[in-house]
C-alpha cells in the first residue's frame, strides 16, 4: 500500500513538473530594454592610411527578445541617431553630420534588425541582420559574446563587432583619404522589461 501511495505522488509530481515547466521556460524568457547609459557602440576607421579615427554614437536605443533555452530564436533591433556622431574634434562632427557623409537631415535613423543567430559555442555566435544606413539597406554579420554568466538574469550583457564598407552604403566621399572600411563595436546591456 505505501509503495501504491509513494507510486502515485511520484506521478502527481511529474503531473506538476510537466504543467509547470513550460510556465517556467515562459517566465525565463521575454523582453529587454536596451540600457544607452550602460551601452557603448564605438566605430574606427583609416585615416590618410597611415592612422586612424575613433569615435561613438551617444543617442541609441533598442529591444531585445530572448529565451535562454533557445537564443537563436531571439531578436534585436537597434535603432541609431548618426547625427550623436562625437569624435573629439566638433568640426569634423559637423562635417560628418553634412550631405558628405551620414546626411542626418535626410537620414535621421539608422536601425539594425537581427535576422538570424548561429551558434558557435555557448556563449559566442554569429549575428546576421540588416543594417539600413544612410537610405541604404544591406544585410551584415556580427561576431557577438554572450558576457552574462546567467542566462536568466534580469539583466543581459552582450559585445558584438563587425567590418563593413561604408561605400556599400553610398557614403563614397573622400575615399582614399578616408578609409572604406569601418569596423563597430558594440557594448550592450538590455535590462529586462517589466
Amino acid at each position: 500500500m505505501k509503495t501504491a501511495i509513494f507510486g502515485g505522488s511520484l506521478c502527481v509530481l511529474a503531473v506538476l513538473a510537466a504543467l509547470m515547466l513550460p510556465a517556467f521556460a515562459q517566465a525565463s524568457s521575454g523582453a529587454y530594454s536596451l540600457n544607452p547609459d550602460k551601452s557603448k557602440i564605438l566605430f574606427t576607421i583609416s585615416h590618410f592610411v597611415v592612422s586612424s579615427t575613433e569615435g561613438k554614437f551617444t543617442s541609441f536605443d533598442g529591444t531585445l527578445k530572448f529565451d535562454p533555452a533557445a537564443p537563436e530564436h531571439g531578436t534585436v533591433i537597434i535603432h541609431v541617431s548618426p547625427g550623436s556622431i562625437l569624435t573629439d574634434s566638433a568640426a569634423r562632427d559637423e562635417h560628418l553630420r553634412t550631405a558628405d557623409f551620414f546626411d542626418v537631415a535626410r537620414f535621421p535613423t539608422t536601425v539594425f534588425e537581427s535576422t538570424a543567430l548561429t551558434r558557435n559555442s555557448g556563449k559566442t555566435g554569429k549575428l546576421t541582420g540588416m543594417l539600413s544606413l544612410h537610405g541604404v539597406s544591406r544585410p551584415i554579420s556580427l561576431d557577438v559574446t554572450h558576457l552574462t554568466p546567467d542566462p536568466n538574469a534580469d539583466r543581459q550583457i552582450f559585445s558584438a563587432t563587425t567590418t563593413f564598407k561604408r561605400s556599400d552604403f553610398g557614403m563614397t566621399n573622400y575615399l582614399g583619404v578616408i578609409g572604406d572600411d569601418v569596423t563597430l563595436t558594440i557594448e550592450a546591456e538590455f535590462d529586462r522589461a517589466h
